[in-house]
């Protein structure tokens, strides 16, 4: 008798993995209705004391408004900043609340080509090897997760061995210490210390009409990374690609995950949704419809204010932001369905879009 088994399914090919350095994360919620007067969005303070954001999310519903934001910590410094931060992030501030969280770093995988899949293999690793991730934000290449640098070793060694990695590929480190000094002596153009009157991109672009959905879990539970990241790839499968992704994490027992696709077939959604809610303390919130704008540009990854600019340019329209997110060089935004036509010349207040 002839019996058949299963082929293992082959592992995905990326180009790298790429492993930052020492952050400083900084959580910040906002309740609406609330008698005090809302105290600046910490990415305002970051730019007014000239310190670049290298991963930031921002979410924006009914409750009020969630940021986080990691910036550089070089080893050895203590968090210390020029303005009136400390004063805002004062112990006893109760609104909004802050948490700061030191020793995170940033590993990357990249690139996703915008694969559900790729996505969703990611979501279910972290279950199945029973590691917790702070945050998650897309680039254009990247898909980043902000991780205890306690976990790097681990996380490391179980990304190279369920992805197809090219035979040369070492993870890349950023520089740190000494070495960032003699690049910058050696290489100036590295410190981007100028600030244009507007801000060069590739080019800014919308896409409208997207569809937004969101899931809520307990990132401590390994049951609910790998039902997240199963139905992630059932829809991979079915044709479907992600346009921008984030998670973010209030506490260390609530997370949230977004993704913006192209709206949903009936039956996709029927079949996702459904697998997801039959798992215990995992919610699936409605989707709702999203214009998306994204870019990047020369120096995004290394020079502050950016994306302070950018929300400055939407709220002197009145337009809102309903999720934001950028690492590396890019930034996305997610805007209420049809303003996204509105938002192209408000950012061009601020930005060059060639």
């Amino acid at each position: 008798m002839f019996i058949s088994f299963p082929m293992s399914l082959p592992q995905i090919r990326i180009n790298g993995i790429r492993l930052g350095s020492r952050l400083n994360q900084v959580i910040q919620t906002s309740v609406d209705g609330e008698a005090s007067p809302i105290i600046s969005p910490f990415y305002k303070l970051l730019a007014q004391d000239r310190i670049n954001i290298v991963s930031l999310g921002l979410r924006t519903d009914a409750s009020g408004t969630s940021i986080f934001c990691c910036h550089d910590l070089p080893s050895g410094c203590k968090f210390e900043c020029k303005s009136d931060i400390r004063k805002e992030v004062a112990l006893g501030s109760t609104e909004p609340q802050f948490c700061i969280v030191s020793n995170v770093c940033t590993v990357s995988v990249y690139p996703h080509n915008a694969s559900l899949n790729t996505l969703g293999l990611l979501m279910g690793l972290f279950g199945k090897y029973g590691v917790s991730f702070q945050q998650m934000v897309s680039s254009h290449a990247m898909i980043s997760f902000i991780i205890n640098r306690s976990d790097q070793e681990r996380v490391l060694t179980f990304l190279e061995q369920e992805f197809d990695l090219p035979p040369t590929h070492i993870p890349f480190g950023q520089f740190e210490n000494e070495n960032t000094e003699f690049v910058k002596k050696r290489y100036p153009e590295t410190r981007a210390t100028y600030v244009e009157q507007r801000i060069k991109t590739y080019g800014i672009k919308l896409d409208a009409g997207l569809e937004m959905f969101e899931i809520s879990f307990n990132p401590k539970v390994k049951n609910h990374l790998e039902v997240c990241g199963n139905g992630l790839q059932q829809l991979g499968r079915s044709g479907e690609k992600f346009y921008f992704t984030a998670v973010m994490t209030q506490n260390s027992d609530m997370a949230h995950l977004y993704c913006l696709t192209d709206p949903l077939a009936f039956q996709d959604r029927q079949s996702f949704f459904s697998r997801d809610k039959v798992t215990r303390g995992l919610a699936v919130c409605s989707s709702v419809s999203v214009d998306l704008i994204s870019f990047h540009g020369p120096h995004f990854g290394d020079r502050f204010g950016i994306f302070n600019t950018a929300m400055s340019c939407l709220n002197a329209a009145s337009i809102p932001v309903l999720l934001a997110g950028c690492t590396g060089s890019s930034i996305f935004m997610a805007l209420p369905d049809s303003l996204g036509q509105k938002a192209l010349p408000a950012l061009a207040e601020g930005f060059e879009n060639p």
